[in-house]
């Protein structure tokens, strides 16, 4: 099976360490190169330019527009932008990107996007990734009760119990669970557990302050993030 490298340049690295998890699952994925900084992905692309470029677009010290903009039109891989915002996405158009990818990722997104890529260069190429469980039935005393994983924002645990913070905090609800167990129910290309006591969804996350996470969805939680949780979140052995 042939084999395909990829480069990523965001300054994000929670971001890189995200998309490098995911592009990780496609069996075709070859060598996976990160830089946080602009100037340092283009002289890499100089030297040795990948199959394909995932490419932040906000960079604080030369945005991707112009990083790509500035290669040699024979050292242009085929590109994928990824962003906070959509304002890029007609310049993106412009220039006859693979895909616009808007932060947070999601997997599926990013696989179809890459196959994209490929195809710019003539490269059809099949993927079969594992296909994980969208959701899992909770049987409560009255009802039985059907919960998406991509609901789910965080899992926090209390003695015996797990409370499930879905996106809407109205719809929480707490099950006889252990963390260990709740960790066997959650796909773990997106749920990591980052506290003896907390796991989050990667895909709600977008940056960590003290510590603690930034939750949009949920402003309301303080989700703390141990020192080993920090490894795990950046995949550091």
């Amino acid at each position: 099976m042939a084999k395909y490298d990829v480069m990523i340049i965001d300054d994000d690295l929670f971001d890189i360490r995200k998309a490098e998890k995911a592009l990780r699952g496609i069996p075709q994925m070859g060598e996976v190169k990160s830089y946080t900084k602009a100037i340092d992905g283009f002289n890499a692309i100089i030297d040795c330019p990948p199959d394909v470029l995932l490419l932040d677009v906000e960079m604080p010290d030369m945005s991707g527009l112009d990083l790509y903009l500035t290669l040699p039109v024979d050292k242009r891989p085929p590109v994928i932008l990824y962003t906070k915002t959509e304002k890029y996405s007609y310049k993106g158009i412009k220039m006859a990107v693979a895909d616009y990818l808007i932060k947070p990722v999601s997997f599926p997104d990013l696989y179809i996007a890459f196959k994209r890529a490929l195809e710019q260069k003539n490269i059809t190429v099949k993927i079969d990734l594992e296909i994980e469980p969208s959701g899992q039935w909770f049987k409560f005393k009255n009802t039985d009760r059907f919960i998406k994983f991509s609901d789910v924002v965080a899992i926090a645990s209390i003695k015996n119990y797990v409370i499930f913070h879905l996106r809407q905090a109205e719809e929480d609800f707490e099950y006889r669970l252990t963390m260990e167990q709740a960790e066997q129910l959650l796909p773990k290309r997106t749920f990591v557990r980052v506290h003896r006591g907390f796991i989050v969804n990667t895909d709600f996350t977008t940056k960590i302050v003290d510590k603690t996470f930034v939750l949009p969805d949920r402003p309301d939680l303080q989700l703390k993030v141990s020192d080993v949780g920090l490894k795990r979140l950046y995949n550091i052995n």
